[in-house]
């Protein structure tokens, strides 16, 4: 990144979020604290999961399956 000044371009603003979050752990204006992998509730946001690890996430998130209409209204 220091020698290719185009590139060092379009990823300039990752310099300045890294020094950002540095400064901001050593005021103690924020704490990290280590998630566990399956704690990770972003993954459905981010990735394909397995319907067991969505299932999951879903339901840690409070996201409630939806429920098929087909057949349900009477007549």
């Amino acid at each position: 990144m220091t020698r290719n000044l185009v590139f060092h371009q379009r990823t300039k603003h990752i310099g300045r979020r890294y020094h950002y979050i540095r400064e901001a752990l050593q005021s103690n204006i924020i704490n990290l604290i280590y998630c566990k992998l399956e704690d990770q509730l972003a993954d459905i946001f981010t990735k394909a999961l397995p319907k067991d690890r969505l299932c999951t996430v879903r339901e840690k998130l409070g996201v409630k399956p939806a429920v098929s209409l087909e057949g349900s209204v009477g007549g």
